[in-house]
């Protein structure tokens, strides 16, 4: 197991890591997920011991190593860069760390692992060729080939895929998937990518400004979500937003001078105002979850289209409800343009409730004293 207790570190005014705390259990595909500079690399840079904490410990199967170095604590780091020496072909690259004196194997034994990783990975074709030729999806391979072939007891990644095209990030989701299925490894990776995140992970935790806000599986996040915040850093596309008040009591209305009401009953708006400083509060709704119709329907709410994107599979619809921009999921056979009239309708069921100060789940609050 590797945990860290109160890991701390500050770059003059910019606290990259504010008391992170987290157990990562052997065989996961742990990910560490959120925007550029919310504290991601610096973290992994401690794990690996390229950084010293100012505060805390970094703790591997009840030992602390907080103070080791990178040499004996026998964690491969894959860099964003690939980091490969492209005066070498991919053999020598996928070798060279089983050459190093601190790993030295015999040559036989190093022929017979790098050849089993190559075939792993699919890139056996490649091993004469000088990694300057190659493209960035075999490059990727063949980084993450060098960090197979040692086997380490943690396999940290640094963004391993983002930097790459929407097919080759797809094609290396599965590869990732697999060698860690196979391999059974122990995976702490980071990246800005939720789609990957998503697809890759057995848990997620999520990051932003130097703080773990929520840690759980991908669908315990997605459909649990703690915060606005974690709302907006899991979803793709993110989570609708929409300003409301309560008024006479117990009805909720969306937050404007129409004074349109959402169909939530008196006892949850009543459940609601408990937690409030005022009577604003932000309905929150997944694209999935809006329910969308051409024709008027009693309690639909018209909107006029803006635009509609295409996403492989998917169609989303997006137009603005006063201040309000609302992005809904349509099916394809659904028909819409720029100006066209449409009716919307936010099921009680698939609502999320935040509060306006700070961004938190407020069912969460009062659930679990959050």
């Amino acid at each position: 197991m590797l945990e860290f207790k109160g890991l701390t570190k500050v770059f003059g005014d910019i606290v990259a890591v504010r008391d992170f705390r987290l157990s990562i259990e052997d065989g996961e595909f742990f990910i560490l997920l959120g925007p550029t500079g919310a504290g991601k690399t610096t973290t992994l840079r401690i794990t690996v011991g390229l950084e010293k904490p100012d505060d805390g410990k970094v703790i591997y199967n009840g030992e602390d190593i907080t103070e080791y170095p990178p040499a004996v604590r026998n964690f491969a780091f894959m860099f964003e860069s690939h980091n490969l020496y492209p005066v070498l072909n991919v053999y020598d690259n996928l070798a060279f760390p089983l050459r190093s004196p601190l790993y030295r194997l015999p040559e036989k034994e190093i022929s017979e692992r790098v050849g089993k990783v190559a075939r792993d990975l699919h890139i056996t074709h490649l091993l004469k060729r000088k990694v300057s030729a190659l493209s960035g999806g075999e490059q990727q391979r063949v980084a993450l080939g060098r960090t197979l072939v040692r086997k380490p007891s943690v396999y940290v990644l640094d963004e391993p895929i983002s930097s790459l095209d929407y097919k080759l990030r797809e094609e290396l989701q599965t590869e990732f998937k697999r060698i860690h299925e196979e391999y059974g490894i122990t995976i702490f990776s980071a990246t800005h990518d939720n789609i990957s995140a998503m697809a890759m992970a057995t848990r997620i935790g999520i990051i932003h400004e130097g703080t773990l806000l929520q840690v759980g599986t991908p669908r315990e996040i997605y459909t649990q979500p703690l915060s606005m915040t974690v709302a907006n850093i899991i979803g793709a596309p993110s989570m609708n937003f929409i300003p409301c008040h309560i008024s006479n009591g117990d009805h909720l209305f969306l937050s404007n001078q129409e004074r349109i009401p959402l169909r939530v009953a008196p006892e949850k708006v009543l459940h609601l105002k408990s937690q409030l400083k005022n009577n604003m509060i932000y309905a929150g709704i997944w694209p999935e979850d809006i329910v969308i119709e051409k024709e008027p329907k009693e309690e639909f709410i018209g909107a006029t289209v803006e635009t509609v994107e295409y996403h492989g599979a998917e169609k989303f619809v997006n137009f603005k409800f006063h201040d309000s921009a609302i992005k809904a999921l349509i099916s394809q056979a659904s028909v819409l343009k720029h100006n066209d009239r449409v009716f919307f309708s936010l099921p009680e069921t698939k609502l999320y409730f935040f509060e306006p100060e700070e961004g938190k789940n407020i069912d969460r609050i009062l659930n679990e004293g959050v």
